[in-house]
């Protein structure tokens, strides 16, 4: 056989040994991924946003949302997110605020902070951009640079 086609062999093995084998349980997310993945629980409201401007060509502001009945069921148990809004800070913008939970470690205090997703339209799509006032490590990089732009 293949000197190189047995190397190759005996470093699969090697690397799905410890693939098996590794603790899941040691992975752990570093605090902006925490943050992130609070932010994921705003897309069924940018799907909803979309939907809405869609059927109306405008986009809604808070009594035009809480007017329009859509109902959104999103688990904010196992993050770091407080609560999920739409319209309070402008047409469209949804506010998603954070806090610091006992199950979810974060080393700085985010506690009463939020990021705003806000939509602007170019043409026929929606163009979201963010901004925030938690602190800018958390902050996915393009919330960052607007947040520069001050």
């Amino acid at each position: 056989m293949n000197k190189t086609l047995i190397v190759l062999i005996l470093a699969v093995i090697v690397l799905s040994w410890n693939f098996v084998f590794t603790d899941s349980k040691k992975l752990e997310l570093t605090d902006s991924a925490k943050v992130l993945q609070g932010l994921s629980k705003a897309l069924k409201y940018k799907i909803a946003i979309k939907e809405y401007w869609k059927a109306t060509d405008s986009l809604p502001n808070a009594e035009a949302w809480k007017k329009s009945g859509k109902k959104i069921e999103v688990d904010l148990s196992k993050s770091l997110v407080k609560n999920i809004e739409v319209g309070v800070d402008g047409p469209g913008v949804i506010t998603v605020y954070f806090t610091n939970k006992e199950i979810i470690k974060v080393e700085k205090e985010i506690n009463d902070t939020k990021v705003m997703l806000m939509p602007e339209a170019k043409g026929e799509r929606l163009v979201w951009a963010c901004k925030g006032d938690i602190d800018v490590d958390y902050l996915p990089k393009k919330c960052q640079y607007v947040n520069d732009e001050k």
